[in-house]
Formats: C-alpha cells, structure tokens, sequence
C-alpha cells in the first residue's frame, strides 16, 4: 500500500495505490485530524483510483465515520469528496453515517467530475 498525503491551500488530498486496509485509513485519519491545519480546511479528497483493493471491516468503515463526526465538531462545514471505481459499497456505506451531518459527502468515479464538485483546480 502506498498512501501519499498532499496538504493543499484549501484542503487535504490523499492518494492509495496497492492493496489498501482499514488500519491504513484509520491512521491516515488520525494523522490529518491531529494537524493543526485541519481547523482550516474546506475539503477532503479520497483518491483510491489507483488501489487494487481496500479491505475494511464494517467496524473500520464504522470507525472512519465516527472519527470523521468527531472532527466535524472543529471544522463543521468540509466537502469530502471519495473517488473510487470499485468497491463502491464501502463507500455508500461510510457516505450513509452522514445524513444528518454539516460535512457534505459524496462518492465520484473520476477526479475531475470531484473536483469540479470542490471548486478544485486539478493538480
């Protein structure tokens, strides 16, 4: 697994490539969280465009969610888009903890359809 995390002006995009694990994400959510810049962000790109495949339990997909609605209560108003062309229920399924939330989540197929969602410019 390969995770390359880029901090942006206005937001935080990280990449998988390889074969992806919920323990992966649960600390690559941990790490962007602690950061002081995190207060500050208006998005979150999920790129796993690139991974070959992403083995979460319920309970990891579970855990993301929640610390992610822990987070929203220091930064309320992210757009957090998650790009992906396989293993879309996980997806739906993390997307689904977020009905009642300020954080807008959708799922995309490509980057530019994401980031024209974001006000991105592609990087």
């Amino acid at each position: 697994m390969a995770n390359k995390l880029n901090w942006e002006k206005d937001g935080v995009y990280w990449k998988y490539s390889g074969d992806v694990s919920g323990e992966e994400i649960i600390k690559a959510c941990t790490s962007i969280y602690g950061d002081p810049r995190f207060d500050s962000l208006d998005y979150k790109v999920v790129d796993f465009t690139k991974a070959s495949s992403i083995n979460m339990t319920d309970e990891q997909v579970a855990k993301v969610a929640f610390q992610d609605l822990a987070a929203e209560l220091s930064n309320p108003s992210i757009k957090s888009a998650i790009i992906m062309t396989a293993a879309v229920e996980l997806a739906e399924k993390f997307a689904s903890f977020f009905t009642d939330s300020n954080w807008e989540v959708k799922i995309f197929s490509d980057v530019d359809t994401a980031n024209e969602w974001l006000g991105r410019e592609a990087a």
